[in-house]
């Protein structure tokens, strides 16, 4: 149900483009911010998102926005204290997992400078490590649907930008009962390139 209406916002912005849209395109680059449930690890850890966004101009107060971004999910896992007594041999861990990220933003500006987003993301996992230096065990799953919502703010040639991404599916690839669902915060800034 949720996946259906996500599609629903995506398909309603796209069908109201016509050849004569305004066009721009830009770079960013900022931290994330994430946290999976029912992970054992520390939440908000911070890691980065690089890419490229683009705009349609659909009305004076409305527009598409799709993106291409790198974006980096990091978790860190602390043992317990009551595991760590006598075992000497447990450290934490970190994995990162390494995404091309897809957004397909619905852009509304109610004042010229400032602009809400919202709209759903598709992720393609295209590695994940842990401790930085070897794969880890396959223990998530390829892809994650997201719903991004968000606001952005217009500095001329710049831009500010803060959003909420909320997982819709579990990405726990391992066979047991344990959903997984990703939480992310993320805060950039952005130059904007072309205007046409």
């Amino acid at each position: 149900m949720k996946k259906n209406i996500v599609f629903i916002i995506a398909f309603f912005c796209i069908s109201n483009l016509n050849a004569q849209d305004k066009f721009g395109l830009g770079i960013k680059i900022g931290q994330n911010f994430s946290s999976v449930n029912d992970v054992a690890v520390d939440h908000n850890t911070a890691s980065y998102h690089a890419g490229v966004t683009t705009f349609f101009k659909v009305t004076d107060k409305i527009g598409v926005a799709p993106e291409f971004i790198l974006s980096q999910t990091k978790l860190e896992t602390t043992p317990p204290v009551t595991n760590l007594i006598g075992n000497g041999g447990l450290q934490p861990e970190t994995y990162h997992l390494n995404y091309l990220s897809i957004p397909l933003l619905c852009e509304f500006k109610p004042i010229k400078k400032f602009a809400i987003q919202a709209g759903p993301q598709y992720s393609i996992l295209l590695d994940q490590k842990k401790d930085g230096v070897g794969n880890a065990s396959m223990a998530f799953k390829n892809g994650e649907f997201a719903f991004v919502g968000g606001a952005k703010f217009d500095l001329g040639g710049f831009f500010l930008y803060g959003r909420y991404v909320v997982g819709l599916q579990n990405i726990n690839e391992l066979q047991d009962q344990t959903k997984w669902r990703t939480t992310q915060w993320q805060l950039g800034i952005g130059m904007n390139l072309l205007n046409f």
